[in-house]
C-alpha cells in the first residue's frame, strides 16, 4: 500500500501566519494506551467533529485526536476561507440528481453556513466571520449564456434553489461585479472566515471544558490501522499504537494511505494559494467574495477579500494543470509551483478588478495545499463500508468548508448512537450523495 502521509515542512500559508499557542500541543508527554474515540486529523473535519461529538454524548467519551504535523496545519490553513456553492455547480448536477436533489444540495450548504455562525457565535471564535454574499462571475460569453439559461428556465419552474440566488442582468455588469470583462454574474449566499483561527480556538475551547476526556497528540503521524478480534481498533503511529473502541478517519486527502480501498476514490491534488497585499488605498473595498471562472472548460479562481484590504487568491489551474505530475495524486505541500506559474499571479488584481491600476497591489505570500478529490466530486460520509466501528468524513473536492461543519455534525451522531448514514440523513439534511458506500467505492478514477 502506498504511504500517503501529510509531508514535513510544509509552505507557510496566510491563514498560519499567527500561529496558535497549542499548534504543538500534545496533551500528555505520551500516547494513551487506550480511548472511547479515536479522531485522526486536526482541521475542520477532526475539531468540528469532536466538538459535537462532546454536546451529543452523555457521559463525555475519551477522545484522543491524532495529528501528524502540527495542529490544524493542513487544507483547512491552506483554503479560500468561504462557504458557499457556485451557481455553476448546482446547473451543472440537475442532469444528475434532478431539480429536488439540487434544492437539497443549496439548502444544505446554506445550514452548513448557519452552522458555522452558530457555533462562532455560541464559542465566542474570533475568527473573522462575516456572513457575505459572493459573486460568480463568468468572463466566457458561452458559460453566460447557459447559465442564463439554466437560471432563468429552472426559475420559472419554481425550482426552490433559484430563490437565493440573484442573477444580474444588466448592461454595466463590470461596475457591479468590480471585474473586468464581465459577461454574467450570480450573487450567491456565503460566508467568509479565518478558518485557521476557527478552527484553533474550537480546540481550545474543548481542552478547556472538557480537560483530560480530550487528549490532543499533534506530530504523531499514523501509519497503520487495523482491527482486533474484539472489534477494538489497533492505530499505530511513529510514537506508539492506541486502541480506541471507535475510530473517526477526518484524513481526507490522505484518506487511502490508511483505507486501501479508497485508493483512486478520494486522489490527493495540490493546489495553489496567494494573499496580495495593496500598497496604496483602493477604493471602494470589495465586499464580495468571488469565483471567477475566465473560460470555459477551466476551472475557476477564488478570491476571499480580508477586512484590512488585502486578498487571498486561490486557483491558476490553467498555469499547470497541463503538467499533471505536479498536481494529480501530488501530496507534497512542501515545495511551491515553479516559477513560471506562479507568474499567473504578477498584477493578478490590476489586470483583473476596476479600481486597482494604481494599487501598487503585489504577491506577499504562495501557497500549496493538498485537497482530496472524488470521481463523482461529492465527499465520503458515513460509515467505512464493511467496518463496524470506523466513521469518514473526507473528499471535499476542495469545497470543505461548504461541506464539513454539518457532515461533523452528523457523523458525531453516527458514532455516538453507533448509526449510519441512512438514519441521520434527514435529521440534518445531507444529500444522499454523500453516503460512503460499497458501490461508490467500485468507481475510482482508474474504473
Amino acid at each position: 500500500m502506498k504511504q500517503i502521509l501529510p509531508v514535513p515542512s510544509p509552505v507557510t500559508s496566510y491563514w498560519l501566519s499567527q500561529p496558535h499557542k497549542y499548534s504543538n500541543l500534545r496533551s500528555t508527554p505520551d500516547l494513551p494506551n487506550e480511548c472511547d474515540v479515536a479522531i485522526i486529523g486536526s482541521g475542520m473535519a477532526g475539531i468540528t467533529t469532536a466538538y459535537h461529538l462532546f454536546r451529543q454524548a452523555d457521559p463525555s467519551p475519551s477522545v484522543v485526536i491524532l495529528e501528524a504535523r502540527e495542529l490544524c496545519s493542513g487544507a483547512t490553513a491552506r483554503n479560500g476561507g468561504h462557504s458557499k456553492m457556485k451557481l455553476s455547480t448546482l446547473a451543472s448536477q440537475i442532469p444528475v440528481m434532478g431539480p429536488e436533489g439540487v434544492d437539497e444540495m443549496q439548502a444544505f450548504v446554506l445550514g452548513v453556513i448557519a452552522n458555522l455562525k452558530q457555533v462562532a457565535e455560541d464559542e465566542e471564535l474570533d475568527c473573522e466571520l462575516e456572513i457575505r454574499r459572493s459573486f460568480d462571475v463568468q468572463l466566457d460569453d458561452k458559460d453566460a449564456a447557459s447559465l442564463k439559461e439554466t437560471y432563468q428556465s429552472s426559475r420559472k419552474a419554481g425550482h426552490t434553489w433559484t430563490k437565493e440566488i440573484g442573477f444580474a442582468l444588466t448592461e454595466h455588469l463590470e461596475q457591479v461585479t468590480s471585474i473586468k470583462g464581465a459577461k454574467s454574474a450570480e450573487s450567491v449566499p456565503c460566508c467568509s472566515l479565518w478558518p485557521y483561527k476557527f478552527v484553533t480556538q474550537l480546540a481550545e475551547r474543548l481542552v478547556s471544558r472538557y480537560g483530560e476526556k480530550i487528549n490532543i497528540q499533534t506530530m504523531t503521524p499514523v501509519t497503520s490501522t487495523s482491527v482486533l478480534a474484539d472489534e477494538i481498533n489497533a492505530i499505530t503511529t511513529q510514537r506508539g499504537v492506541l486502541k480506541a473502541k471507535k475510530l473517526i478517519f477526518a484524513t481526507n486527502a490522505y484518506t487511502a494511505g490508511l483505507l486501501p480501498q479508497y485508493k483512486d476514490v478520494i486522489v490527493p491534488v495540490r493546489g495553489m494559494a496567494t494573499h496580495i497585499v495593496p500598497k496604496a488605498p483602493v477604493h471602494p473595498h470589495l465586499s464580495h467574495t468571488y469565483n471567477i471562472t475566465f473560460k470555459s472548460g477551466q476551472s475557476a479562481d477564488y478570491l476571499n477579500p480580508r477586512p484590512d484590504g488585502s486578498i487571498v487568491v486561490g486557483g491558476g489551474g490553467s498555469a499547470f494543470k497541463s503538467d499533471r505530475s505536479t498536481w494529480y495524486d501530488n501530496f507534497d505541500d512542501s515545495t511551491r509551483f515553479n516559477s513560471e506559474v506562479e507568474k499567473y499571479w504578477d498584477e493578478y488584481m490590476q489586470k483583473t478588478f476596476l479600481g486597482w491600476k494604481d494599487s501598487q497591489a503585489k504577491v506577499d505570500q504562495v501557497w500549496t495545499g493538498i485537497m482530496g478529490v472524488t470521481p463523482d466530486s461529492w465527499p465520503h460520509v458515513g460509515r467505512v463500508p464493511g467496518r463496524k466501528n470506523q466513521w469518514i468524513l473526507g473528499g471535499f473536492n476542495g469545497g470543505g468548508m461548504s461541506f464539513i461543519p454539518t457532515s461533523a455534525k452528523a457523523v458525531a451522531r453516527m458514532v455516538v448512537e453507533d448509526s449510519d448514514f441512512d438514519d441521520v440523513k434527514s435529521e440534518f439534511g445531507i444529500p444522499g450523495i454523500f453516503a460512503t458506500t460499497t458501490e461508490r467505492l467500485r468507481k475510482g478514477f482508474n474504473e
